[in-house]
């Protein structure tokens, strides 16, 4: 029978698992805090175990898509990408339209139906839609 090796860091022992388990999760951008909630062990443990072997979070080189979870290809001194694609980021907002900042939303009233409706802070729009507009250019022309 194979017993996994155990390692001593600090007061915790760990084993080949948990330290390639370490290597993955910080390569793929984790902080240090989630990988020893995770792992079951102390967060010092992870800080020093990281620190002797030089493995540094990669956030800034590494991004994910927040839609599809793949691996973005980051431009250098660009700013950083949230999504893969135009339709990730697509789906992604409007899965999500709770999260747009519509401050800027103003109350009209339509003067052909006197239906109340928002729009952003538009003084072009006066209509509530496409069809009150044709109604009323029939009444001035008519």
């Amino acid at each position: 029978m194979l017993l996994p090796t155990l390692f001593v860091y600090g007061g915790d022992q760990m084993t080949d698992k948990q330290i390639e388990s370490i290597a993955l999760l910080r390569d793929s951008g984790v902080s240090v805090t989630e990988i020893a909630e995770r792992l079951g062990l102390s967060v010092n443990t992870i800080k020093s175990y990281c620190k002797r072997h030089a493995l540094k979070a990669q956030t800034k080189s590494r991004r994910y898509c927040l839609q599809c979870h793949n691996l973005i290809r980051q431009n250098p001194h660009r700013k950083a990408k949230k999504f893969c694609c135009d339709q990730c980021r697509h789906r992604w907002w409007t899965a999500h339209s709770d999260l747009i900042h519509r401050i800027s939303l103003v109350n009209h009233i339509c003067p052909v139906c006197g239906k109340s409706f928002l729009d952003y802070k538009s003084k072009q729009r006066i209509y509530c839609s496409r069809s009150c507009y044709g109604k009323s250019k029939e009444v001035s022309h008519g």
